[in-house]
């Protein structure tokens, strides 16, 4: 979907965004641009956020901090929706994703995204206010697809085995196969999780897979080595504890 496009505001003698000064010395000039974007980047940001608020507030969307990331619980993933910044200007772009709490990352993977088409750059309060509305309306959209296309932990078990069997030369050796094979672990397919794991060829979750493979014959044992990645996880996203265990 696309939102409207805006072109960049243009930087003159005149200023930035209604910033004017008639004074021609470089440091007043410097001053008054300076002080003009920090403005700019304030109201910016908070028109983001508000709109954010508004529209994904009611699905259980939280900010984490005061980053552009906005997440929602769900538990063993977690619902994402990134208001994305550009190094250029001062816009806004649009990512929704899913982040899985129990692969052990250490970062903010988005192991599902669904980029969009959606961006606008900055000219005016009003313009800007009415293309972010737009852009978290749809954010909210996207967030609810991928609600119901995650509703249970079986048909997230049965998106990453397909995505890793779709690639078995690239992504299957690697992270998704690494998913696949804890996924078809917590859903009691050991065999199936065994090959997957002993068939990556990445460093990177080599490592992770060890620790796994000798307890796939032990299916609680399995579990809860999962769900302590989960409570870490958790922790450092700095999210509610479980009252009860994840899997």
């Amino acid at each position: 979907m696309y939102v409207r496009s805006y072109t960049p505001a243009c930087v003159s003698r005149r200023g930035i965004v209604g910033a004017v000064t008639n004074d021609d010395r470089p440091e007043v000039w410097k001053a008054v641009v300076a002080a003009s974007l920090a403005r700019m980047s304030d109201i910016h940001s908070r028109i983001i956020a508000a709109a954010a608020k508004t529209e994904l507030a009611s699905l259980g969307f939280r900010r984490k901090g005061r980053s552009r990331l906005w997440l929602a619980d769900r538990h063993s993933w977690v619902n994402v929706v990134e208001f994305t910044p550009s190094r250029w200007s001062k816009s806004v772009s649009l990512m929704n994703a899913a982040h899985w709490l129990w692969l052990d990352a250490g970062f903010m993977s988005f192991n599902e995204a669904v980029p969009s088409k959606c961006h606008a750059e900055y000219e005016t309060e009003d313009q800007f206010r009415s293309a972010a509305g737009d852009i978290a309306k749809t954010a909210r959209t996207v967030a609810s697809e991928m609600d119901e296309r995650f509703s249970s932990f079986g048909a997230i078990a049965d998106f990453v085995v397909e995505r890793a069997r779709s690639s078995p030369d690239r992504m299957g050796p690697s992270w998704w196969g690494y998913e696949a094979g804890v996924a078809l672990g917590l859903v009691g397919r050991p065999e199936e999780a065994s090959r997957f794991l002993h068939d990556l060829a990445d460093d990177r979750v080599i490592g992770r897979a060890a620790p796994l493979l000798p307890l796939l014959a032990d299916p609680d044992a399995f579990r809860s080595k999962v769900n302590d990645v989960v409570t870490q996880e958790r922790i450092r996203l700095k999210l509610r504890p479980l009252n009860n265990p994840a899997f």
